[in-house]
């Protein structure tokens, strides 16, 4: 639950560990679209991450999201424009990077200037390779791949597509709605998986996916894809249309974020995080990030 309101390179032996994501593992080019067995994706839209290490991010597609203590779920970093927090990675990636200094730290949160929306009738699948943060002591890493829509938090809708928390090799899937407490989603948390396991995820690039399917206007449905494999779900019938039209049938902006700290790791470990021990350096790994539709 990401509250909307309120080192990125791999090997090519990492990608023969895991055969499943051997196709995301291709420098550049887009993850092989299967999510459901079926064909007919047309890429619309894709970002652009080529570039010089070390640079930041084109201003005219994202927007950097700054400051400390603005964005909900009580994380203690400040988020930064800074190279040394958000960079390309020269190989066609985007890193984003957690930084102690002292006590305090940076990190870095973007948000697409362009909104996307499934079309009537029809899907549209969003989709990027990532590689978890994996420190040695990860406690407090709080990344995330996920979209929010225009308006009020939560009714204008939340689609949490990766989270994970402390390195824990694990990944979740989050979906929220209605009002700010209780409802159809059932505010504050939102309807979703919890964490669960994602072996690996933290020493190669998984690919990350959400379909939200319009293709039956009064049983429409979103699903989450780890590697193509379907995971969790939800439907129009099950929130109900009065929920589920603003918070789904609209634009959604796309936000990579990485977090430390706050109300979401620490309630996983039952804990204070981070720890004088959590490592800093350590960095979201970002590839192949595309809108498709059909």
């Amino acid at each position: 639950m990401r509250f909307g309101l309120l080192s990125g390179r791999f090997t090519t032996a990492m990608c023969l560990l895991s055969a499943v994501i051997l196709s995301s593992c291709a420098s550049s080019s887009p993850p092989k679209i299967t999510a459901d067995g079926q064909s007919g994706w047309t890429q619309v839209w894709k970002a652009n991450f080529a570039g010089s290490a070390s640079t930041g991010v084109d201003t005219s597609v994202w927007d950097y999201q700054t400051g400390q203590g603005v964005f909900g779920g009580t994380e203690i970093e400040t988020m930064t424009s800074s190279t040394q927090n958000v960079h390309l990675d020269g190989h066609g990636g985007l890193d984003i990077t957690a930084v102690r200094d002292g006590s305090s730290w940076t990190s870095g949160r973007i948000r697409t200037k362009s909104s996307f929306a499934a079309p009537i009738g029809g899907e549209m699948m969003v989709t990027a390779a990532i590689l978890q943060p994996g420190p040695a002591n990860a406690l407090g890493y709080w990344p995330a791949f996920w979209m929010l829509g225009p308006g009020t938090w939560p009714q204008h809708g939340e689609i949490d597509i990766l989270e994970d928390a402390n390195g824990m090799s694990a990944h979740s899937g989050t979906f929220s709605c209605g009002p700010r407490e209780g409802g159809p989603c059932d505010q504050p948390s939102g309807l979703g998986t919890g964490l669960v396991p994602c072996p690996g995820c933290q020493q190669s690039y998984n690919v990350y996916s959400v379909v939200i399917d319009r293709r039956n206007p009064s049983a429409e449905e979103i699903r989450w894809y780890l590697n193509n494999h379907e995971f969790f779900s939800v439907s129009e019938r099950k929130i109900g249309a009065q929920a589920w039209t603003p918070a789904v049938d609209h634009g959604f902006d796309i936000i990579f974020d990485l977090a430390i700290g706050g109300q979401y790791p620490e309630g996983k470990c039952s804990c204070t995080a981070p720890s004088d021990q959590t490592t800093s350096g350590g960095t979201m790994g970002i590839r192949d990030l595309a809108v498709y539709e059909r």
